[in-house]
């Protein structure tokens, strides 16, 4: 019986010994021998290793290994019933032959290298005293590249893709190693990201409806209404390339494994506490019924004036609560966008975001605030550039889609912002299939111009990011937009 167990365990770890080792593949071991010219390295297969014992050797000429060390190597292939390891070439003031980089480029392994100059094109490589050349596309992944003077100096891992002339023409990029790492690091994310997480980040790009921020291999975008609590911000006065900033995830959209359709949408503002959450949780703060206090007029509407009291926090002073002495017929005759005005609070609605204003004194302590009809509550809920929305169907032409917003504003997915590719007579056909009449559609206010407003679809945010090109909305649908104009000039917006 005992015979027959021990039969089935060497039977069983006999079949789990790995026999096949790649070429290229890295590999740990433990040293199992020294001679003058060659180390032997137990790798735990039905081979050893065998590694040139000038890989091991310092300039001094000391060997930096012993009997019983672990070593970590590459297999250059099969010689003499040993496997060839060599370490990763370069680095610890190894001097590589020409010999060792053949190997490298034909195994693809990564070999080390100093970033030494800027030439034309790209830049000068220093591998271990072999001189190299790596182009400026192939220093970095796409959407992480610096200005070339930030690389000189430093030193990184690259894969040489072109060897000629005995080594006398060396190419080599690092850009597909380090998106292999990205890619990694994608996959990881992935898997451990949830809406709600607060995560640290680096603005890669700004556009005009928000900015793009990495998260270490995964990028988000965050809409201009979710920068600040402020209103009217504009992307570029708030955020810079480079700037490290920290987010909240408000959205996720793996789309089925489908990167094209992949969003995810990341909001600044929620990173910190909203003065709302402040007065909604009841914790001590400067606003309360009857306080006065000094802000900047940031709206006008035809029923009053928006008051920013302080970033993300405006109250609203209707136009019955705008004059002391007779009754206000225009608020434009009161105050302008950017009037500095003292105002005293009348009423709080932490629940519904409402704050009821009065400039300077209220005229009868105990008047009631006018109240609001429905038009004006959408209109205090006016739509901010970079919001993510659902819309529906309204009409569809052959410049593009009308689409009306939940405030019952109609804006326009320009054909160009529709994801059509068909330029022919299909063209049409396509867009009906893929809009239909009143069905709901998920867009992003892009611009808004006076009553009227530009759409586009997520993907089209995601396809121009993978692209690297945000597209100017207003040049490349330029043709279109004449019909455009003559479209919105006989809506009522």
């Amino acid at each position: 019986m005992a015979d027959e167990d021990f039969g089935k365990l060497f039977e069983a770890s006999i079949n789990g010994v790995k026999t096949d080792l790649r070429t290229g593949e890295k590999i740990t071991g433990t040293v199992a021998a020294i001679n003058k010219s060659d180390i032997i390295v137990d790798l735990g297969l039905r081979n050893d290793g065998l590694m040139d014992i000038l890989d091991v050797t310092d300039k001094e000429g000391h060997v930096t290994v012993k009997v019983g060390d672990t070593i970590t190597a590459f297999n250059m292939g099969m010689v003499d019933g040993y496997f060839k390891l060599q370490k990763r070439a370069g680095g610890n003031g190894e001097v590589l032959v020409d010999s060792a980089l053949q190997d490298a480029y034909d195994a693809k392994i990564p070999v080390e290298g100093k970033v030494t100059e800027e030439r034309k094109g790209g830049f000068g490589i220093d591998l271990s005293g072999t001189p190299a050349f790596c182009p400026f596309s192939q220093i970095d992944a796409r959407r992480t590249r610096k200005e070339p003077a930030e690389y000189i100096g430093q030193t990184f891992q690259f894969l040489i893709s072109e060897f000629s002339e005995n080594g006398k023409n060396i190419v080599v990029s690092r850009r597909k190693l380090v998106e292999e790492e990205q890619a990694k690091m994608r996959e990881y994310l992935k898997d451990i990201l949830q809406e709600g997480d607060i995560r640290e980040g680096i603005v890669v790009r700004v556009v005009d409806f928000g900015a793009f921020v990495d998260l270490g291999g995964i990028e988000g975008l965050i809409p201009v209404s979710e920068i600040s609590w402020s209103r009217g911000i504009k992307a570029e006065e708030a955020l810079s390339v480079g700037q490290r900033v920290s987010v909240k995830i408000i959205r996720l959209d793996w789309a089925d494994g489908d990167a094209s359709k992949e969003r995810v949408t990341l909001s600044l503002k929620q990173a910190v506490q909203s003065p709302w959450e402040k007065i909604a949780n009841g914790e001590a703060t400067p606003y309360t019924v009857g306080s006065k206090h000094r802000g900047r007029v940031v709206r006008i509407a035809e029923f009053g004036a928006f008051v920013e009291l302080e970033p993300g926090l405006d109250g609203l002073a209707h136009i019955s609560q705008l004059g002391q002495e007779s009754k206000v017929e225009k608020v434009e005759d009161v105050c302008k966008v950017g009037d500095e005005v003292d105002v005293t609070i009348l009423d709080i609605d932490g629940e519904n975001h409402r704050i009821r204003l009065c400039f300077g004194d209220p005229k009868t302590p105990e008047e009631k605030p006018a109240e609001l009809n429905v038009e004006q509550e959408q209109q205090v809920s006016e739509l901010s550039l970079g919001s993510v929305i659902e819309g529906e169907v309204e009409s569809l032409k052959p410049f593009g889609v009308f689409v009306k917003l939940p405030d019952g504003q109609t804006g326009l997915l320009h054909i160009s912002q529709c994801g059509i590719t068909d330029n022919g007579p299909m063209r049409s056909r396509e867009l009906f299939k893929k809009f239909p009449l009143h069905s709901k559609v998920e867009v992003i206010i892009r611009e808004v111009n006076g009553k009227r407003i530009s759409l586009t679809l997520p993907e089209i945010i995601q396809q121009e990011n993978e692209r690297n090109t945000i597209l100017d909305y207003k040049d490349e649908a330029s043709k279109g937009f004449g019909s455009m104009d003559d479209a919105f000039a006989n809506l009522k917006l």
